[in-house]
């Protein structure tokens, strides 16, 4: 558990939770749950996206102007792509309340587990300078 870091715990335990919570919902087949999966995985490549460049301004390659751009710029991608998809394809998580915050918990713990790949990532290079 020591080894786990915070942002990995946190988007695993909102993808868990968007699981039980999509089980629970009556309108929920299984294109909802293919495009459940598609947020979800769009999520995780914004993430890395955040994640590699944090880790750049961290060894000082980019600075904070880029970084902000680029963390902004993956932010407004994901949306406008969730919103297109939904638009695109009007089923029950793109028409009902839940449906629209079922489908937020799976891109934000995509998103987060995105963003733990690349934390994980650093830390083991810290441990390889350290050594």
């Amino acid at each position: 558990m020591k080894g786990l870091n915070r942002t990995l715990i946190i988007g695993s335990v909102l993808l868990i939770a968007g699981v039980v919570w999509g089980l629970t919902m009556n309108g929920i087949g299984m294109i909802e749950w293919i495009l459940l999966l598609l947020g979800m995985m769009l999520g995780i490549v914004a993430g890395m996206i955040q994640g590699w460049v944090l880790l750049l301004n961290k060894r000082g390659q980019i600075g904070s102007g880029k970084r902000t751009f680029w963390i902004v710029g993956t932010l407004i991608v994901l949306v406008a792509l969730k919103v297109t998809i939904n638009i695109a394809f009007p089923t029950y998580i793109a028409t009902s309340g839940s449906g629209i915050w079922l489908s937020v918990v799976f891109a934000v713990g995509g998103l987060l587990l995105g963003r733990s790949y690349f934390h994980s990532s650093s830390s083991v290079e810290r441990k390889r300078k350290i050594s």
